[in-house]
């Protein structure tokens, strides 16, 4: 009988060594475009003081010609179509993400807006490599092509902004208090085939470390 405990109890041991960790199964979600200006930051103040109202997101355009973009992990589609107020928009639900500035692990909402095009479709499961359309101008706040994305710790009303003032269509009017900056979350792929970068422009819309993200290979 001893014999057996201690066998069992051998085996135990080796199972625990070897089983993943929670942490270990957390995915670091990688930037939306591959080479990234950020145009406007997250809660920006020179941006509240132009148009009258917060920021909670970031705005991004490429430094290249392309206008792609990509899912930033692993995630299942929860919404698309054309938002009255936003243009074109796509949700998506990436589980089990890890937060870089508090080391947590959450599930997570990625909210994109003003697409020129829609890629995927509600239902879907995605990858980082997985293109969900281009970015845009459309909707009635966008004042030239980019891409706006906001981050949501929120997975249950994942179509509520707090951008809008009242609801539309697709987004609807909520509160900044699960939202995140973008910067908290998101690493830069600097491996093939993504090879990302990413700046700020630099005219005071953006604070000076807000492209300071961490690597990701």
């Amino acid at each position: 009988m001893k014999k057996f405990l201690s066998l069992f109890t051998v085996l135990v041991f080796s199972l625990v060594l070897v089983a993943p960790s929670f942490a270990s199964a957390a995915q670091k979600l990688i930037q939306p475009i591959n080479n990234a200006y950020i145009t406007a930051g997250y809660l920006n103040a020179n941006y509240q003081k132009k148009f009258g109202f917060k920021h909670y997101g970031w705005d991004l355009t490429s430094s290249n010609s392309s206008r792609a973009v990509w899912a930033s992990g692993s995630g299942k589609v929860l919404a698309t179509g054309y938002d009255n107020v936003l243009g074109n928009t796509v949700i998506v639900k990436y589980p089990a993400a890890y937060i870089h500035s508090t080391g947590a692990t959450k599930d997570l909402v990625f909210r994109y807006n003003h697409l020129a095009s829609i890629a995927v479709s509600k239902g879907q499961s995605v990858t980082k490599d997985t293109r969900l359309g281009n970015y845009g101008n459309t909707g009635l706040y966008s004042t030239g092509p980019h891409l706006h994305l906001e981050i949501d710790t929120d997975t249950t009303y994942y179509q509520y902004s707090p951008t809008l003032g009242s609801s539309s269509n697709i987004i609807k009017a909520g509160t900044a208090s699960t939202v995140l900056s973008p910067k908290n979350v998101l690493y830069t792929k600097v491996s093939a085939p993504d090879n990302q970068s990413i700046y700020i422009i630099g005219d005071g819309y953006q604070s000076s470390s807000e492209d300071d993200l961490p690597f990701k290979n």
